[in-house]
């Protein structure tokens, strides 16, 4: 990630980090940079596509209702 901000570049790297095609430092560059700019998240709703991103991947996945409600749960009190 780069020092300036630019949102878009920022939805760009989320969208790359959802897909998979991030390592582990960049993930956590964007993570990051999530954080400090509320622009990003607003203005892309990207908190909602991270939290359909983990709904469908849950769900691919099939784990237990249980497991699934307790995630739910967590990511509804964020």
């Amino acid at each position: 990630m780069k020092k300036s901000h630019n949102c878009k570049d920022v939805v760009i790297q989320f969208n790359l980090m959802l897909d998979g095609d991030l390592n582990p430092k960049e993930e956590q560059d964007v993570m990051c940079e999530l954080q400090r700019c509320i622009h990003c998240l607003e203005e892309y709703n990207l908190e909602e596509k991270y939290r359909q991103f983990l709904k469908e991947k849950i769900t691919k996945k099939g784990v237990s209702s249980a497991f699934l409600n307790k995630l739910k749960n967590c990511v509804q009190e964020k």
